[in-house]
């Protein structure tokens, strides 16, 4: 038997999609302290499908994103790691996330942040 390119193709299971009301640094601290999290006990990890509102390279090859879940107004930061911003068309508008929430600590501030495992184009 030949494998067939559906046979290749990743597959990611996830816990879902959260709701843009949940995307927040509250529920994104919860998780956190969830963990441990490891082999037989994974990081919860969700989708959806995002608006690219904004997207720059940080680093060398990490894209930091500004999205907005789908028909919402709310707008929350996402980074990818390992990509670059070459890899995407510049036409892009929407994309198809899998992402763990967690929690950024920047110059002091706290906020919610989507950490992407995997982007696609919608």
């Amino acid at each position: 038997r030949h494998l067939s390119a559906e046979d290749l193709r990743r597959e990611i299971l996830s816990d879902g999609e959260l709701s843009d009301n949940a995307l927040n640094l509250e529920l994104a601290e919860a998780l956190r302290a969830g963990g441990p999290w490891g082999q037989g006990f994974p990081e919860p990890l969700f989708d959806g499908v995002f608006e690219l509102v904004n997207r720059r390279i940080v680093g060398e090859k990490h894209l930091k994103l500004v999205v907005r879940p789908a028909g919402s107004q709310q707008v929350i930061d996402a980074i990818a790691f390992n990509t670059v911003d070459d890899d995407w068309p510049v036409d892009v508008k929407q994309v198809e996330l899998a992402y763990r929430l967690d929690v950024n600590e920047f110059n002091g501030k706290r906020s919610a942040q989507l950490m992407v495992e995997y982007i696609e184009p919608v």
